[in-house]
């Protein structure tokens, strides 16, 4: 009898609940979020906020609010847009976080600060860079879509299974905004005020904790993310391989990337840096209008051709990249772990755009698809 009492006191322990359980009908969701820097150099902070409307047994609908608030910290603006809206203000479902072009230029870490003091803040939050003002961005409304957050972590989700961006959340951000030698690149994007939709324009290249200005196109964000040894879902690949041909389409190939090998080599020789680095793609035909790949000396000839142009292309990338002194690459990185001695003597941010980085970029036609 004294046992089963034992057990039964347990129980009523262990299932007392959560503490720190918050009840849903007491806060208020903050789906994206969105920050820019005025004129004044305050913070702007611009939220979206669902709100559930029921009409007795009928379906329910989801009202949309977007609040804007300006104050001298980001936290700051977050206690005043809580002072805005009923119950309490919470984002611990944020999708999004969307940082407007001048205050990227400026310094994202303290934007971020309070996201990593919190631990009700969504650390997997997607984050993006708006051409203009993110306020611009939030506000918008995109046909046949539930809601803003849905449609921008569709789009930054989709770029990542495509292999046109490494998707960057604030858990991931946090150690490449610390440590030295390491850089990192977010979409991105463009309003499209017309249209009420978001375009993808590249990959905006930081130094340090600031947006550089400088990005790599769209049409190359694959190439740097094979560069930097990262592949997605799919990974599509368009290259001109003739010049002879009167029909436009004739003159292109679209492969799509089976499998990457990456390596790369760093080697110090007293003051200079090189970087070797080798890509070797094994490649699936998707789109050839010329046709004619069963003949081995035009699969030769368009193994050559597409070897050639993507080391080429990948010499553009990497001129971007040094230009804007953004290590994406991580060399930093493995001078500081192997060559310490000239890393104490250096500075590196003065030597990375400087250094030798050599592509060699290697394609492998596999496959040809169902038409030869």
């Amino acid at each position: 009898m004294k046992r089963k009492w034992f057990y039964i006191i347990l129980c009523l322990v262990l299932l007392t609940g959560c503490w720190d359980q918050r009840q849903f009908k007491d806060i208020k969701l903050v789906l994206a979020i969105g920050f820019d820097q005025n004129e004044n150099g305050e913070i702007q902070e611009t939220v979206t906020i669902p709100t559930i409307q029921r009409s007795g047994d009928g379906p329910t609908s989801e009202l949309i609010k977007v609040v804007t608030t300006s104050a001298d910290t980001p936290r700051e603006a977050r206690d005043y847009t809580d002072q805005m809206v009923a119950e309490s203000f919470d984002p611990s479902k944020s999708k999004i976080i969307l940082l407007g072009e001048a205050l990227a230029k400026d310094s994202i870490q303290p934007v971020f600060d309070q996201f990593y003091r919190n631990p009700n803040n969504n650390l997997n939050a997607y984050i993006a860079i708006i051409d203009g003002k993110a306020e611009d961005a939030i506000r918008l409304t995109p046909n046949n879509e539930t809601s803003f957050s849905n449609y921008a972590s569709g789009l930054l989700e989709g770029l990542v299974k495509s292999t046109h961006s490494t998707g960057e959340n604030i858990e991931t951000l946090h150690g490449e905004l610390l440590e030295p030698g390491v850089d990192f690149a977010v979409p991105l994007l463009k309003v499209e005020e017309e249209k009420e939709l978001l375009n993808f324009i590249g990959l905006a290249l930081f130094h340090n904790d600031a947006y550089s200005g400088v990005y790599i196109p769209a049409h190359h964000t694959s190439l740097l993310m094979l560069l930097e040894g990262r592949r997605g879902k799919i990974t599509s690949i368009t290259e001109k391989v003739a010049d002879e041909e009167e029909n436009h389409v004739r003159k292109y190939i679209t492969v799509r990337v089976m499998k990457n090998v990456h390596d790369i080599k760093v080697k110090v020789n007293g003051d200079q840096v090189t970087a070797n680095i080798n890509v070797n793609l094994k490649v699936r035909v998707v789109e050839y209008p010329r046709n004619h790949l069963t003949d081995k000396k035009t699969i030769k000839k368009l193994n050559k051709k597409l070897s050639e142009l993507l080391t080429e292309h990948s010499k553009e990338v990497i001129a971007k990249v040094q230009e804007a002194n953004s290590d994406v690459f991580y060399i930093g990185r493995k001078v500081h772990a192997y060559h310490p001695e000239y890393w104490n003597k250096v500075n590196w941010e003065e030597e990375f755009p400087n250094i030798n980085i050599v592509p060699d970029v290697k394609v492998k036609i596999i496959q040809y698809g169902v038409i030869s």
